[in-house]
């Protein structure tokens, strides 16, 4: 990499040449066999020089390869690269077919930026041949984030340490590496601008007329004379815990404290990033046997401690273990974020003794369920665009997503939720409809016709009737045939 604070430094051939690299740092902040500080106040008297050691150091890496990709590619590709990044930067922010690192922070760990240079190819370059990228890719540093950017895009491959030099070593870059509209550039060549020192000579407010606020902020956030915004690279949370046990244990009851301890590190875990979730996997390992999982899918995601260790114990009432358990393991299989709900104004002493009954009760309430019965015994019923009433709703199981998601729209008019299995053939009797009683019409009909194209064709008129102990029917007659009338339904 070349030290434009140092003409006389030589450039570092890019990465996947057969030279290596050396970067270099002037020699009063070299870290490295000189046990020179990069970063060491006490006893500088000189805060000026103390400022500019704090200040920070972006080093840029720039995939002109991944202009030939589609953004969902180059996002894929971007994020696993900054992943590898994090190897020598705790920060690593996202940009257009580039990554850049803070390494200042890095400086004194890794042993000086040669060294950092050298990790940062050993780990980047096979994950780009490994997606056939090529082998190389560019790269520069300098105090800020987009001066970092715009040396590493013209292939200089540069370091410029000290931001009082970003401003000379920017301006001999050509403007083609700024990031510009097409008629930008189009202005900007009329005028006869070719490097970036030739728009520092232009007066700043033409500069806005012409070129818009952008433009021109872009130019400051480049030399440091404006922030810089970012968007880091957060790795996607991951957790795992284990216990061994010092016994066997048979009674899965005496497991229970233990999975306490590690449903508190879970919870710690999750509010440390405010998340919650809906989907865990306990692990319970034996001694010569294939381990026992259970996994535990909640209907809404929680970091509640107690609610889980009771789904956990439910489970156990049920569970019979085929040997001792050794050991214990628990991953979180989803992540979810966390939703807050507000707590009541007044207690419930204050409200009234009733019941205190919410969707999150229910839910929880519901969770319970399906761990002691099992997962085919709690069924949701679900709504189907279906004009034939036998067809409109289904049975899904409880942790099946469609029973969480929107039912279809149905029809408006009144339905029972009570049909049976087949409808039952009502008497006519001296004009009369008999059922176990006499039958009294109330309203209809409605007319529902389907069905015609599949040779099974449905005519009919729905009515609602009355029995006479008060109970409510839903009724129909044929339209086709002998046009009988069949019972279909109870109203509640």
């Amino acid at each position: 990499m070349e030290d434009l604070d140092n003409s006389a430094q030589k450039p570092v051939a890019t990465a996947g040449s057969r030279k290596s690299g050396v970067l270099k740092l002037p020699l009063a902040n070299r870290c490295g066999p000189d046990k020179q500080p990069c970063s060491n106040d006490e006893g500088n008297k000189n805060p000026a020089k103390s400022r500019s050691r704090r200040q920070s150091l972006w080093y840029a890496l720039y995939f002109p390869q991944l202009s030939e990709l589609s953004e969902s590619q180059q996002t894929q590709i971007l994020t696993e690269l900054a992943g590898l990044a994090e190897n020598v930067s705790a920060t690593v922010s996202f940009h257009s077919q580039a990554l850049v690192c803070e390494i200042r922070s890095s400086l004194r760990y890794f042993g000086g930026i040669d060294n950092i240079h050298s990790k940062l190819q050993s780990l980047i370059v096979p994950a780009l041949q490994n997606r056939s990228l090529g082998d190389s890719f560019l790269y520069a540093a300098s105090p800020t984030v987009s001066g970092s950017l715009l040396l590493a895009r013209s292939g200089h491959n540069a370091l410029v340490y000290q931001k009082e030099n970003l401003r000379s070593a920017l301006g001999k870059l050509s403007v083609d590496v700024l990031d510009l509209q097409k008629e930008q550039r189009r202005r900007l060549h009329s005028m006869g601008v070719r490097k970036i020192r030739d728009i520092w000579r232009l007066p700043t407010e033409g500069l806005h007329k012409r070129f818009g606020s952008n433009f021109v902020n872009s130019l400051s956030k480049a030399v440091g004379k404006s922030p810089e915004p970012t968007r880091n690279y957060i790795p996607s949370p991951e957790f795992s815990a284990s216990y061994d046990l010092a016994y066997e244990v048979e009674n899965l009851h005496y497991l229970l404290p233990v999975i306490d301890e590690i449903l508190i590190k879970l919870r710690d875990f999750l509010i440390q990033r405010d998340l919650s979730t809906s989907r865990l996997q306990l692990s319970m390992i034996h001694e010569k046997r294939s381990r026992t999982e259970i996994d535990i899918g909640l209907r809404q995601a929680t970091r509640q401690r107690d609610h889980l260790l009771l789904l956990i114990e439910t489970h156990f009432a049920q569970l019979a273990v085929p040997a001792p358990v050794v050991g214990l393991e628990l991953e979180v299989r989803q992540f979810d974020a966390f939703l807050s709900e507000s707590d009541a104004l007044l207690t419930e002493e204050q409200i009234g003794h009733g019941s205190k009954i919410n969707s999150k009760n229910l839910d929880q309430f519901m969770e319970q369920l399906h761990a002691r019965l099992g997962d085919d015994a709690l069924k949701s019923i679900n709504t189907v665009a279906e004009h034939c009433p036998e067809y409109a709703t289904q049975q899904l199981n409880y942790t099946d997503r469609k029973a969480t998601g929107k039912p279809a729209e149905v029809a408006r008019n009144l339905r029972p939720f009570w049909l049976l299995d087949r409808p039952v053939q009502l008497t006519l009797r001296n004009g009369r409809l008999y059922h176990n009683q006499a039958i009294n019409l109330i309203s209809g009909p409605e007319r529902i016709e389907t069905s015609w194209w599949s040779g099974q064709e449905i005519r009919r008129d729905y009515y609602i009737a009355r029995e006479q102990n008060g109970s409510r029917l839903w009724i129909f007659r044929e339209r086709l045939e002998e046009r009988q009338w069949y019972l279909h339904g109870y109203f509640s």
